[in-house]
């Protein structure tokens, strides 16, 4: 599942702080970003801890691109060159870039560290306040999340919407605008801690946000992320109204540089999709849309289907398998986690 590390990758992890090698016994039950641990070949690749998951488990990360964002050599060569560019001139825009990417090597930690000393230099940067809540979401601490978001979105009330600044021509990102996801980010938090109201607030707040942008892929994550609130929530007169308005079909999503999982969960959510033959695990070779990423969003959104329904026990085994990937920071296994915890309380998953 785990790209073999090439010379120049393994030096990156290694340089950085709380790396080791898992090796022998000290490899045995250590997780590739969470998860067990595959093979003795993989055991000799250098592992970054990171934090615990809401088990107690520890969660690692393996690789240089964990997620799949782009070619990892330009990868790499986009986090060098924003190092040397952070460390040559901290700017609001120097932080937030180098701390994404590091995010996107699964660094969340390491992502964070960036963030506060930018945040000690600019305290009232509503941008790096966004990207930290969101790696502290990443690591389970969706008070600290909370913290960071609703401080943002006061520090932007009233101003107009901010796009993110585009890296270089050979690793360019998107255009995000900040405060899509920094509502986005403040619902999942809110989720997370199952306070379904807010949850709601705040996706409808960034869906607000993309229908004003014309983002379909964006009005999508958030239809999906604000219905699952409202009908877990029981307001489900609003989730029908919600999805009975949403009307893009695969053409509107054609330009879509991720997966189509949100849109293939909506229409599931629509009864236009069958879940007998929903899940999948087929790697779609976009970004953040990994083997390991398509099995937690289907399983995910199979385990609310069958939650909306008061199907209990039809659901566990759904939200196990959206836990049992490698990758820790998709945002199906982190909500499968806080659900299991919920609704199954000390049991073992």
């Amino acid at each position: 599942m785990h790209r073999q590390l090439a010379p120049i990758a393994a030096a990156v992890l290694l340089a950085l702080p709380g790396v080791a090698l898992a090796q022998g016994a000290q490899a045995q039950g250590s997780q590739a970003q969470g998860s067990q641990a595959q093979g003795s070949q993989q055991s000799a690749e250098p592992q970054v801890y990171q934090g615990k998951d809401l088990f107690g488990r520890p969660m690692y990360t393996r690789g240089p691109n964990p997620v799949n964002v782009g070619a990892t050599d330009n990868l790499l060569r986009a986090v060098a060159e924003a190092k040397a560019a952070y460390e040559r001139d901290m700017t609001i825009d120097s932080a937030t870039w180098y701390g994404r990417l590091l995010g996107y090597q699964g660094l969340a930690r390491e992502s964070i560290e960036v963030y506060s000393a930018g945040l000690k230099k600019y305290p009232n940067s509503a941008k790096l306040l966004r990207h930290r809540a969101h790696r502290y979401f990443n690591l389970r601490e969706f008070d600290k999340s909370i913290q960071d978001g609703l401080r943002a979105a006061e520090l932007y009330k009233d101003k107009p919407l901010e796009r993110e600044k585009l890296g270089p021509d050979y690793f360019p990102s998107t255009p995000d605008v900040v405060q899509f996801y920094l509502y986005y980010h403040l619902g999942q938090a809110y989720f997370a801690k199952h306070d379904y109201d807010d949850a709601a607030k705040w996706f409808s707040k960034s869906r607000e946000v993309a229908l004003a942008t014309g983002g379909a892929p964006d009005v999508t994550a958030a239809t999906y992320w604000q219905y699952l609130a409202l009908a877990r929530g029981g307001e489900t007169d609003k989730a029908e109204a919600l999805l009975d308005a949403y009307d893009y079909d695969l053409r509107d999503l054609s330009t879509n540089l991720e997966g189509n999982n949100y849109f293939d969960g909506v229409m599931l959510f629509k009864h236009l999709r069958d879940p007998a033959d929903f899940f999948s695990d087929r790697d779609s070779g976009k970004a953040f849309s990994t083997s390991d990423g398509i099995k937690a969003s289907s399983s995910y959104s199979l385990a609310n289907y069958w939650l909306i329904k008061g199907e209990t026990e039809k659901a566990k085994e759904h939200l196990r398998r959206a836990m049992q990937i490698d990758t820790w920071s998709f945002f199906a296994r982190v909500q499968a986690e806080a659900d299991w915890v919920l609704l199954y309380g000390a049991e073992a998953p």
